[in-house]
């Protein structure tokens, strides 16, 4: 009975990621896979690269996307900076909630580098924002 339990829970925790992907996917569109010095992230397919390649921003929004930073020091952040929870070994992130808009910045420590972005949208796109920063793969 507790086997069943546990087999019936696992199927429905399965169920609600699954649903949860979908619903990202049909809410933003199509994806593309973009690398930068050994990192990889997915972001939305409307977002375009400018500055070499530094930064991708949506179509008509400079002010929203992401940015490859070079250098990145947590004192620099607003007192508003939200740390999040540890999500990785050497990974730091935090959240910066605007009146229209939300700001993630992450930085990721390791092999004797330093590697940080940033990701600005509308409150609107929060989970999209969230989607691109779990894909993140530093190093």
């Amino acid at each position: 009975m507790k086997k069943m339990t546990i087999i019936s829970a696992s199927a429905a925790v399965f169920g609600i990621v699954v649903i949860g992907a979908i619903w990202i996917g049909t809410q933003s569109g199509s994806w593309k896979v973009v690398h930068d010095q050994g990192q990889s992230l997915t972001i939305p397919a409307t977002w375009h690269p400018t500055d070499n390649g530094q930064a991708y921003l949506e179509h008509g929004h400079p002010e929203d996307g992401l940015w490859f930073l070079k250098a990145f020091s947590s004192q620099e952040l607003p007192s508003t900076a939200k740390k999040l929870p540890k999500v990785g070994p050497n990974i730091h992130e935090w959240q910066i909630k605007g009146a229209n808009h939300f700001t993630y910045y992450a930085v990721w420590t390791g092999h004797a580098q330093t590697q940080a972005i940033k990701i600005h949208v509308p409150k609107s796109q929060q989970n999209l924002a969230q989607a691109v920063l779990g894909s993140w793969q530093p190093g």
